[in-house]
């Protein structure tokens, strides 16, 4: 470095900075609520009804005797997520641990600050991750990972719905209003669902189809009958959900919404969470979670001189840690995570493909 260079890294300063990094929307995490444990293992238990009716009985004569099925237990093992970067790369690390100086108090902030903000980027990284978990279980009941079995959670077939030919949303002839009504029909005589209201999140295709389908536009011209309400969509920042109304049909009240938050490939191709020719119900008392179990962290005890450092499962949604990587000569930051959307109520949900 020249005089000129060096007088000029002690001379300028910068007076403003921007990064598009933001943080990551979670919209379908109202539907998966977060529950942690220290297992290793995610456990449900799943009990199937049916809807009989008592038949009546002769006096004096034996009773209709019952017999009730028992809970089905449903073990899951998380996928396992762990990001780590380098500490070493910090430019602060060279002019001080590198040069075995101690860092003065604006070396030191500053290594925080980029530290912080990297172990952000990683933990934005396990949350879309997360996100696409909870996409893929409400339109397909299969999470598909890399480096793992896929978890299939054996959605019935009557509950996934392909449109085709004069079906079509697009088509004139399509019927969007009387193809919900036979969705929310599956989540109330198949998944027995007690609620009345219906969530349907529709990807931006089908939902431009369906405000263009002459049945929902004679729908909405009826001037004494008010059986649908869409205004102006309103977005919230937070969770990148759009509510656009909602529609009656059947006996049914339908919410509309539409999530097009987006996740980014390795090949730097941009992918949504919910295609954008699906649309998905999901009945108001549908039970859902995002599961989180045992980490493997390591534990430090320097009391101890035969095992100062072990391993063992903490309970938490992320674990951020930092060693020493003496073969490679680095010094990791990571943080690690064992998520898996699940949903509890696998029948109140249906899916239907609208568009070719």
């Amino acid at each position: 470095m020249n005089l000129n260079q060096h007088k000029e890294n002690i001379t300028k300063r910068i007076i403003a900075s921007f990064s598009d990094g933001a943080s990551v929307k979670s919209g379908l995490a109202a539907f998966f609520p977060s529950v942690t444990t220290i297992e290793k293992q995610l456990r449900i238990e799943v009990e199937r009804n049916k809807q009989l009716v008592a038949v009546d009985v002769q006096r004096c004569t034996d009773a209709n005797r019952n017999k009730f099925s028992t809970h089905a237990e449903k073990l899951f093992v998380p996928p396992y997520f762990n990001e780590s970067w380098d500490f070493t790369s910090c430019q602060r690390y060279d002019v001080t641990f590198g040069q075995r100086t101690n860092p003065s108090r604006p070396d030191a902030l500053n290594m925080i600050n980029e530290a912080t903000r990297n172990i952000g980027k990683m933990r934005a990284k396990i949350e879309r991750a997360i996100e696409l978990q909870r996409s893929q279980a409400l339109q397909t009941g299969i999470v598909t990972l890399k480096n793992g079995d896929n978890i299939d959670y054996k959605r019935k077939a009557a509950s996934i719905s392909t449109k085709a030919g004069a079906d079509l949303w697009s088509a004139s002839t399509g019927v969007p209003l009387t193809d919900l009504a036979t969705g929310c029909n599956f989540l109330r005589e198949e998944g027995l669902s007690s609620a009345s209201t219906v969530n349907a999140i529709m990807g931006r295709d089908a939902f431009a189809a369906f405000m263009n389908n002459d049945q929902v536009k004679d729908q909405a011209n009826f001037r004494r009958i008010s059986r649908l309400e869409i205004g102006m969509p309103q977005f919230d920042g937070v969770t990148g959900m759009v509510f656009h109304g909602q529609i009656g049909t059947a006996d049914y009240a339908i919410n509309l919404w539409t999530y097009n938050e987006f996740y980014e490939l390795a090949n730097g191709s941009k992918a949504r969470y919910i295609d954008e020719k699906n649309v998905i119900l999901i009945a108001e008392d549908f039970k859902g979670n995002t599961g989180y179990a045992g980490i493997p962290a390591i534990m430090r005890d320097k009391s101890n001189a035969e095992f100062p450092e072990y391993i063992s499962p903490i309970e938490a949604e992320f674990y951020v840690n930092n060693w020493l990587d003496y073969s490679k000569k680095a010094h990791w930051f990571e943080i690690a995570s064992a998520p898996l959307a699940i949903p509890v109520s696998i029948d109140r949900l249906y899916t239907m493909k609208v568009l070719a």
